[in-house]
């Protein structure tokens, strides 16, 4: 339902990937391709053994380039490697920072690969060590912090993201000051994590702070504002308060064609969750534009044969039938089932369900095949 902001990925990919800028030579000429990887880490794997420094340092950028390319099977143990190897090198010294960079490194590794908890101890380890390296109080800090508490938030830990979030906040708003981009995210992050606490009350001035703080930094149009506007339009909307959500929306239906790819599935998901509220408050002709942009969102960016268009479909079917106008419903219900249809892994008692609609709305005798 939320998203949390990734402004900070600037300054944390600077700690953590800085090497994927000097990729290997032999990577690079061929297009970084994995038969040459496994090579290449064959190599890596004999240097590390034999405590090789320069080829060590050179690693990062393999393992980063492993997980940007999703070989999640290379990428896993060459991490692993460079932890060892880091404990050779320095002796266990907990302030090193390429250890810290490296646990960090595993840590997004496994939350790509979904091992939440795995990623929590890496995650944890590196924040004890920025702590004693840099200061309590070092904006590095408060990155490590947000990392933690980004992966809290993906495992429900709702309040202790929220204290982390609070520590970085003012970690960055004292070293940083109020116009950073650091600062609007955290700000942001900081309102989802009350947010998804059902907080909502607290949780709104914030997200408006963020908005403005990004809009502030990066511009009106910039994905960051399109991203807050999404969370402060999502918690309007789950306080009930849905013309002001509706609002909302529509002043960031014209920020989608500049954010990124991802953002149209997502306000598609948050117009079909306002249109819903409107059919629950009786308002059902309010909710049918709400259905045909989501609609036309989704078929936009996942195609026309994708499910989510045949849920949406359906939902403006029934939303036609319960208005009476049977004549579109039965448009709705067909085009859903044709699409469903199409599709090898649709259940028959999907299809049945349909058909159960389809009765209601047609005429006695009509064919609706």
């Amino acid at each position: 339902m939320f998203r949390v902001s990734l402004t900070l990925a600037p300054r944390v990919l600077r700690a953590l990937l800085r090497a994927l800028l000097l990729l290997l030579p032999a990577l690079a000429s061929a297009q970084a391709t994995l038969p040459g990887g496994l090579t290449e880490l064959t190599r890596l794997e004999l240097a590390l053994a034999k405590g090789q420094s320069a080829v060590v340092l050179a690693s990062p950028s393999l393992a980063g380039f492993y997980v940007r390319v999703g070989s999640y099977v290379l990428a896993e143990p060459l991490s692993k490697r460079l932890l060892d190897a880091d404990a050779k090198r320095f002796g266990q010294l907990p302030d090193e920072p390429t250890m810290m960079r490296n646990l960090q490194h595993l840590a997004l590794l496994y939350q790509e690969q979904g091992r939440l908890d795995d990623a929590l101890p890496m995650l944890s380890r590196a924040l004890v060590l920025e702590e004693r390296s840099a200061g309590a109080e070092h904006p590095d800090v408060a990155t490590a912090l947000s990392l933690l508490a980004g992966l809290q938030l993906r495992r429900g830990q709702y309040a202790e993201a929220e204290a982390h979030y609070r520590r970085a906040l003012a970690i960055d708003l004292e070293a940083l000051g109020e116009r950073h981009p650091a600062v609007a995210a955290t700000t942001g992050n900081l309102g989802v994590s009350l947010a998804l606490q059902r907080r909502f009350v607290e949780a709104e001035p914030l997200l408006r702070e963020a908005q403005l703080r990004h809009e502030r930094s990066a511009g009106a149009a910039s994905a960051d504002v399109a991203q807050a506007a999404r969370n402060l339009g999502v918690v309007l909307t789950q306080q009930g308060r849905v013309e002001e959500a509706a609002g909302q929306f529509t002043a960031l239906l014209a920020l989608t064609r500049t954010t990124e790819a991802g953002q149209p599935p997502l306000l598609a998901q948050d117009l079909l969750h306002l249109a819903g509220h409107y059919v629950t408050q009786g308002e059902r002709q309010s909710a049918e534009p709400l259905f045909k942009r989501a609609l036309l969102l989704q078929r936009q960016v996942l195609g026309d044969g994708h499910p989510l268009v045949a849920d949406t479909l359906l939902q403006l079917g029934d939303l036609y039938a319960h208005l009476d106008l049977h004549a579109l419903a039965t448009q709705q219900y067909q085009a859903a089932r044709n699409l469903l249809a199409a599709r090898p892994d649709t259940a028959p008692a999907r299809l049945q369900a349909i058909d159960a609609r389809l009765a209601q709305s047609l005429p006695t005798g009509e064919d609706r095949h």
